[in-house]
């Protein structure tokens, strides 16, 4: 299983989650391009980044990986997914970015204004200006921060503390949020999605609506909605527990209608 990471972020958001899956699944968690540990690459759009992911993914012998990903991650997930549906047996969205045009104001004057270059700019100068973005991120996008793991909190830091990190961010977001909110929807391509796909949102979520989740779940072929109350956009942070009991019989029951399917064929 291949785990994306959102915007921003990087590969240690998933700590919980990997603990939780390692057990049953071979987990592989990327820093996307530009964040991490990860070189950055001419486009920070999420069809680009999907193409680098099917790249890594033959490298690492995942050729037929279930994917999982979170905000911005969750529309390079739908990416791979449209390049290669035949080689996606099973999708998990949380949270994800690209699925209606509404989206927190703040996002949008990042990504349209000069303020978002005067970010990328001033935090790296400000005595632990990174530290202080990362607060500030947490308590918009969590509803309960004091329940995100301790490493998250450094691992972010870090993350912010990168060269790269935030210029990527700031390319990221100016190729999906323009003056209308989010532009290069996902939602009306999900028909063309043949897998089973699980929905993940937290209903306290600032940063996407939950009822984005609701109408990505109405426009899927085969897929489920979970709805994580006490929930923000940070659900793979802050509630690890609840995706954890949602993906689990997930992709139980998605391994077993593919060998069926492999049987039959």
């Amino acid at each position: 299983m291949l785990l994306i990471h959102g915007e921003g972020s990087v590969s240690e958001q998933w700590y919980s989650v990997l603990q939780g899956l390692a057990g049953s699944h071979r987990i592989i968690a990327v820093d996307l391009p530009g964040y991490g540990h990860s070189e950055p690459i001419r486009s920070a759009g999420p069809e680009a980044m999907a193409s680098f992911l099917w790249r890594f993914a033959q490298v690492v012998g995942a050729e037929r990986p279930a994917v999982m990903g979170h905000s911005f991650g969750g529309a390079v997930a739908v990416h791979m997914a449209l390049q290669r549906p035949d080689h996606v047996p099973s999708l998990v969205l949380v949270d994800s970015a690209g699925m209606g045009r509404a989206i927190n104001p703040a996002m949008v004057v990042l990504a349209v204004t000069p303020l978002g270059d005067l970010t990328k700019w001033l935090i790296p100068r400000l005595p632990f200006g990174p530290r202080l973005l990362v607060v500030s991120v947490a308590v918009m996008a969590a509803c309960r921060p004091w329940n995100i793991p301790r490493p998250w909190w450094s691992s972010q830091t870090k993350a912010v503390s990168s060269s790269e990190a935030l210029p990527t961010t700031l390319r990221s977001q100016r190729s999906s949020v323009g003056p209308l909110g989010q532009k290069n929807l996902l939602v009306g391509r999900l028909p063309e999605l043949p897998m089973p796909t699980l929905v993940v949102w937290g209903v306290q979520d600032l940063f996407v609506p939950f009822w984005q989740g609701i109408a990505t779940r109405r426009r899927l072929r085969n897929g489920r909605l979970k709805l994580v109350p006490c929930a923000g956009h940070l659900v793979p942070a802050e509630a690890a527990g609840e995706l954890l009991k949602a993906v689990r019989p997930f992709l139980a029951h998605s391994s077993g209608v593919a060998a069926e399917g492999g049987l039959r064929r």
